[in-house]
């Protein structure tokens, strides 16, 4: 059975009728065990024996409100958190450097957080987010580094390191299951013919689950500086919640809420991608090639 959106499609036949005939398998075209194989990885991913840095803070309400797609609401607080990270075993990916800049919200009772910005270290997992659950993800260097109980996370692009969160360890925290924790993203692809979609979005639902080995708390600083390709300093960091390095293990399974009227989403729909002006401007050499420490 193959999945298509919501509804299954049984391919048994039409694979069936091919094996009939001699004809030459190609790589780019799957059997029918390999098809099984690879839908069980994508409903089932691992990023297992990350470690990174993250921190929570407090963003001005108004923010918030305004960078959230409808449905998606506002949560109760204005929360918003970041991270870097370094995933080192997946059973989908080589080890990459991941990051994210995500805001509070909820859906119908259900709270999680929106990602304005997810920044990977490796094109495939930049192709994988972004095609099985839709999400804002672009190629960066993502580095991770300790110096005994000093630690730092950076994310660059475009030669500018504008994700940037540094501390000092001060207490070691009991490891603990990680509880079930929701993202939400907006599935789409824009239409051939430049103009709105090519069907409306459709809002996915990510339920992450895991376990920490190590939980560190920190006392230092989150800076979100200027980037013309990603603005992420239009999220103001008013009051520092919390900062942590953490190590362990991640798990997730996607799911369709709903589908989105695209008119309601079109002001929302460029905010994953470089601004296209821009890099028509810039001169050859200016790379955003990623990379990330081990």
């Amino acid at each position: 059975m193959w999945t298509v959106g919501v509804a299954w499609i049984d391919f048994s036949a039409v694979y069936e009728s091919r094996q009939k005939e001699a004809y030459m398998q190609l790589r780019y075209v799957k059997t029918l065990e390999e098809v099984r194989k690879l839908q069980k990885l994508y409903a089932t991913p691992e990023f297992e024996s990350f470690r990174g840095i993250g921190a929570t803070f407090l963003t001005d309400p108004d923010v918030i409100a305004a960078i959230l797609p409808p449905p998606l609401e506002p949560a109760d607080d204005p929360i918003a958190s970041v991270s870097v990270s370094h995933i080192g075993v997946s059973n989908t990916l080589q080890p990459f450097g991941a990051g994210g800049l995500n805001v509070r919200c909820c859906y119908e009772g259900i709270v999680g957080d929106y990602p304005i910005t997810m920044p990977m270290s490796t094109d495939s997992a930049v192709i994988f987010g972004r095609e099985l659950y839709g999400e804002p993800k672009k190629v960066a260097n993502i580095h991770v580094r300790r110096h005994g109980d000093e630690i730092v996370g950076t994310i660059e692009r475009y030669g500018r390191t504008y994700i940037e969160i540094r501390g000092r360890v001060v207490e070691q925290i009991a490891p603990r299951e990680s509880p079930e924790t929701s993202r939400f993203y907006f599935k789409f692809m824009p239409a051939p013919d430049g103009r709105g979609f090519d069907n409306d979005p459709v809002l996915v639902r990510v339920r992450h689950t895991g376990s920490t080995r190590l939980v560190e708390r920190l006392e230092g600083e989150v800076v979100l500086r200027e980037s013309s390709h990603d603005p992420v300093a239009d999220i103001p960091v008013r009051e520092l919640l919390g900062v942590s390095y953490s190590e362990g293990d991640t798990y997730t399974h996607g799911e369709i809420l709903t589908r989105v009227p695209g008119e309601s989403f079109l002001p929302y729909m460029f905010g994953k991608v470089d601004d296209l002006e821009l890099l028509a401007s810039q001169g050859p050499g200016n790379s955003s090639a990623g990379s990330s420490s081990p």
